[in-house]
């Protein structure tokens, strides 16, 4: 209804100026200057009423689910009362067609906007025959005398089909960019949920995955740390899976606090999670795993006012070198972890360790 008002203002503002200027007034049809500057007068207000409308009750359920289908069918027809009265055939009228029904269907609902391009396209074309035959006037605002000349070399009907045509073009370009960028921000959103994992809001194993296939083909120094929660199973049939949950979250953001910029933090299943930790040697990553237990361990998990639970975590410690790949890199972080749990649980431990004691 804003974007209707708009195109109105500036279209009576050209008819006012033209009829204001001697020169142009003999190309336009006088007799029809009072009536259509009352009915676009009357059109403009009704435009600004209906946007005052549409605001005001902009929560009210009838609104919402009715107002549309008027909204459209209201603007496209007085746009075609427009384009009609300056010739239903002109470059305004077929141009602000065409951007219109663009712009429409890509941004509104098909059934809203098909609604009212049907009757509207249905009434160009009958507009179009009868003009034709000669039955109806064609571009009754312009006087005979332009519409009796070669239309293409008359420099004021071109500049007239500019000025007419150049609000429905511009507003219809701003409408293009604002769905592009909602487009574009609803597209990174997208692809940024497909690589979080929802419940913890750290990485998901897709990420961590990406990521390792990338260092790998940068040939990029690593060290991956990869820890379990001890006997959450327990958890979850003690205290039920929502505090399991509230776990979860609560290891997630201790594990992010105790890493670096250039590190990665991801929920690679269940209650595993992985640390990757780039450039880091493997006394590095046992220091930052080692960091991470103590404050699993220290961070107290409260169930009520009166009652808390104290988790813990075992970590397995693996470094890449120059002959491994990220699965065999991540095997040994596994047997690492193992080792740990084997060992008795809430403690680090490292893959070379595994081949100094056995």
């Amino acid at each position: 209804m804003t974007l209707g008002a708009l195109v109105y203002i500036l279209w009576i503002v050209w008819y006012l100026c033209v009829f204001n200027i001697p020169t142009l007034t003999h190309w336009m049809n006088a007799d029809l200057y009072e009536s259509h500057l009352s009915i676009s007068l009357g059109i403009l207000i009704s435009f600004i009423c209906l946007a005052v409308i549409s605001w005001k009750f902009q929560k009210n359920k009838y609104i919402q689910q009715y107002f549309p289908y008027f909204a459209i069918l209201y603007f496209g027809s007085t746009l075609i009362y427009g384009g009609f009265n300056v010739g239903i055939m002109s470059p305004a009228t077929i141009g602000g067609y065409i951007s219109l029904i663009s712009v429409g269907v890509v941004l509104f609902d098909r059934k809203i906007i098909y609604s009212a391009a049907i009757p509207i396209s249905i009434f160009m074309l009958l507009s179009i025959v009868l003009t034709s035959l000669k039955q109806i006037p064609y571009a009754p605002l312009f006087s005979h005398e332009l519409n009796g000349s070669n239309l293409s070399e008359n420099s004021f009907w071109m500049y007239s089909m500019l000025i007419l045509y150049f609000p429905i073009f511009l507003f219809s370009i701003i409408l293009f960019e604002v769905l592009l960028t909602q487009w574009r921000n609803r597209e990174a959103q997208i692809q940024s949920m497909s690589l979080i994992d929802p419940l913890t809001n750290i990485f998901n194993r897709r990420s961590l995955a990406q990521r390792l296939t990338l260092m790998q083909f940068e040939k990029q120094a690593y060290a991956l740390v990869l820890l379990d929660l001890d006997h959450f199973k327990n958890i979850n049939d003690n205290y039920g899976h929502d505090i399991g949950d509230v776990v979860l979250t609560k290891v997630a953001k201790i594990l992010d606090l105790h890493l670096s910029e250039q590190d990665m933090a991801g929920r690679f299943g269940g209650e595993e999670f992985l640390l990757i930790l780039q450039n880091k040697t493997q006394q590095q990553a046992i220091q930052i795993a080692e960091q991470c237990r103590q404050g699993i361990e220290q961070e107290p998990i409260l169930l009520d006012l009166q009652h808390k639970l104290h988790v813990t975590a075992s970590f397995g410690v693996a470094v890449s070198e120059q002959n491994k790949t990220k699965e065999m890199v991540l095997r040994q972080a596994d047997q690492a972890l193992y080792f740990a749990k084997k060992q008795g649980r809430n403690q680090v431990r490292y893959y070379d360790e595994i081949d100094l004691r056995y």
